[in-house]
Formats: structure tokens, C-alpha cells, sequence
């Protein structure tokens, strides 16, 4: 097996061909999310075809990433992947669809495995072992160091080892077209106008009065429009303790040019004017909104709001006392415990009966048929399916 950087077009447009009638690739992306740089940015595309490792410099200005788009959106090229769900979201945000994807993960927890890394999977199940992981190393760096190439490689070269493996006990199981649904189902989704760099988060608004919250939220606002112009992570730009002291008490932003944790190139006059605006605004703003200087921004529900969650939770438990967990027992008896979790999670069940028609997967509906006529439960109790 040979490991290529491709970093140059000619060389994209050539394997290009070659990997255009290829049954199934596997495939894998490095990239940095508000770490190193800031949003949510690819740096890395492996792809093993069975004989070569191709490592795709996408950073490269002399390469064209989506020159190989249509093989990742290709129906006939299987994808093996490993665990793809946010490879998935990165490859939206930048225009791909990939269709026809094996994850490998899905038939690891409905095989029954426990969950774990792609190491410690391929060590368990294959008694491969692989090297050190430079996961969290900066994907930015060029050239890129052997152990990243290294790492980049071992995380698809083992891919059809494992595939061909899962395949195998799936189909002695007789559960390969369960996989085979879960995989259909995960590319539905369409993340492409999906924001990945969230402003704020809502577990913060009970520190907040409804003026406050009000700030902070612009606050934060201009810190990623910010970061985004230094091209690095808002975290590393401004803490946001600073904006949650300044929306809390906006005369702390006197002491802009002299507070830690905000970048050099920020701490200056020009900015602290800057936000001075923007806090201006907000106060406006908040004004016209009526927004409360006492009032907590985190509203506690009504008493008619409490009264439905106290219903929703008595409805969930029902559910799960009188017909799903007989179930699960039966499918962990049958299955597995991973199995009957991956199927049947708490979270899973207060999704399900919270809509009355839920958009159950076709397997799950027979099973949970099949299961509740041999227990002799009631489904239309609980599911209209």
C-alpha cells in the first residue's frame, strides 16, 4: 500500500479516473472546528481505493476540492466510513452530497459492540493496533509531519477489513438491511444552511436579566464577526466572560484597552468604540423591546407550561414502563444490551411518544410490532404506527 499527497491538480485529475469505477472507496476528512482557525474548516480528504492511500490537500491553492465531489456523490461507489456524522454536516457546508455511505459505527452498535474509537475497534475486533493518534494536532500544519500522514492513513487504509468483517455477521444475524436503513437514513438530512459556529449558549440566559441577555447576544454577535476577520477561534479572540461583564455592567468597557484575555490586535481604542456602537444600538433595541432590568432572561415555565411537561413525563414513563421496556428486555435477550439502547434510548422514547404518528424507521416499526404482539402488549396504546 502506497500513502500520495495530492497537492497539485494534474494529480487530483488523475486519480479522479481512477477512482470513478472503483466499487467502494473508504474515505475519511481531517479538519478543524473553532480550534485552530476559526469555523468549521476541511483540511484533510483520505481516500483508500484497496491499493493506494490518496491524502487530498484541499488548504493546496493549486488543487480544485471539488473536482472530486461526484465520486463522494456518486450511487454506484460505496463510501466506507467510519463514525461520518460530522464529516457529513462538513461536506454540506462546502457543497457535497455523498450518497451510497457504509458507517461502519451503525453496524458496531447494532452488531452489539460497545462503543469506542475506530482504534480500539480495530484492535478488539481485528487485533489490529495502530499508531498514536494526532487527531487533535493542527491540521493546518504543512507539510504535514509523518505521524499526521500516518494517522491520516491508518484511519481508512483498515476500513474494508472491518467492513468485510461487519458485513459477514450482519448477514449471519440477519440484520444487514437494518444497517442498511440506518445508513439510507442518516444522508436525508440536509445540513447545508446549518450554523456552525453557535453564538451563544441558552444554558447562560439564567444569569442573565432580559436587558442583559439582550446585550450579550449583540456582544457575542460582533465578537464572531471579530474572530472571523482575524481567522481565528472566538475563544482564543475574546473570553466571553469579558462580554458577560460588560452586557452585566456595560462601564466595564472602560477598561477595554487594559483587560486580559481579549487578542492584541483588539485591545484598542478603535474596538472599544466599536462595541460602544454596538452596545448603543442594543440598549435601543432593548427599549423598544420593553426588555426588564430585574426581570431573569431565563423565564420559568407557566403554571399551565409546568402542568404539560408533568403530563409529557407521566405519558413517557407510562410508555416506557408498560411497553417499551418489556421490549428492550426481549431485544436485549435477543440482541444484546448495545442493541436494545442504539434502538431504544431514554431520549429516543421521549422523541417517540411525543409525536403521536413518529417517523420510525421501517425496521423499528416491525419490531417493535412483532415484539409487543409475542408480549401481548397494546401498541395503539402508545404508537399510532
Amino acid at each position: 500500500m502506497t500513502d500520495k499527497i495530492i497537492d497539485q491538480q494534474q494529480e487530483l485529475n488523475s486519480i479522479y479516473q481512477n477512482l470513478k469505477v472503483q466499487d467502494r472507496i473508504a474515505i475519511d476528512l481531517e479538519f478543524d472546528k473553532n480550534y485552530y482557525r476559526y469555523g468549521f474548516n476541511l483540511c484533510l480528504l483520505q481516500i483508500y481505493d484497496g491499493t493506494s492511500c490518496y491524502l487530498i490537500d484541499p488548504l493546496s491553492s493549486d488543487l480544485n476540492i471539488e473536482t472530486i465531489f461526484p465520486v463522494l456523490e456518486s450511487d454506484t461507489i460505496e463510501k466506507v466510513a467510519f463514525a461520518f456524522g460530522e464529516d457529513l454536516r462538513l461536506l454540506h457546508s462546502i457543497g457535497c452530497f455523498p450518497k451510497n455511505v457504509y458507517d461502519l459505527d451503525n453496524a458496531i452498535s447494532l452488531l452489539n459492540y460497545s462503543p469506542a474509537s475506530l482504534t480500539n475497534h480495530l484492535k478488539n475486533i481485528l487485533d489490529i493496533e495502530t499508531g498514536k493518534s494526532s487527531q487533535m494536532s493542527n491540521w493546518y500544519d504543512r507539510p504535514l509531519s509523518k505521524q499526521q500522514v500516518q494517522y491520516a492513513s491508518e484511519d481508512v487504509v483498515y476500513l474494508f477489513q472491518l467492513h468485510d468483517y461487519l458485513r459477514k455477521e450482519a448477514a449471519q444475524k440477519k440484520i444487514a438491511d437494518w444497517i442498511d436503513q440506518e445508513n439510507q437514513a442518516a444522508l436525508l438530512e440536509d445540513y447545508s444552511a446549518i450554523e456552525s459556529n453557535g453564538v451563544v449558549k441558552y444554558k447562560n440566559k439564567r444569569n442573565f436579566s432580559e436587558r442583559e441577555w439582550h446585550l450579550y447576544i449583540r456582544l457575542m454577535e460582533t465578537r464572531e464577526q471579530l474572530s472571523e476577520s482575524l481567522n481565528r477561534p472566538s475563544f482564543k479572540v475574546i473570553k466571553k466572560e469579558i462580554m458577560m461583564e460588560i452586557a452585566r455592567n456595560t462601564n466595564e468597557l472602560d477598561n477595554w484597552t487594559n483587560t486580559r484575555g481579549i487578542h492584541r490586535r483588539l485591545r484598542n481604542e478603535k474596538i472599544k468604540e466599536k462595541l460602544q456602537i454596538v452596545l448603543d444600538q442594543a440598549e435601543q433595541e432593548a427599549d423598544e423591546l420593553g426588555l426588564s432590568d430585574s426581570e431573569s432572561a431565563d423565564t420559568p415555565p407557566s403554571p399551565e407550561e409546568r402542568m404539560d411537561q408533568r403530563r409529557q413525563r407521566e405519558k413517557v414513563n407510562l410508555a416506557k414502563n408498560e411497553f417499551f421496556n418489556p421490549i428492550k428486555e426481549k431485544i436485549e435477550a435477543d440482541y444484546g444490551k448495545e442493541v436494545s439502547t442504539f434502538l431504544f434510548s431514554n431520549r429516543i422514547i421521549g422523541e417517540i411518544v411525543a409525536d403521536e404518528n413518529p417517523n420510525l424507521l421501517a425496521y423499528k416499526q416491525n419490531l417493535l410490532k412483532e415484539y409487543a404482539t409475542s408480549l401481548d402488549l397494546d401498541i395503539s396504546k402508545f404508537l399510532n404506527i
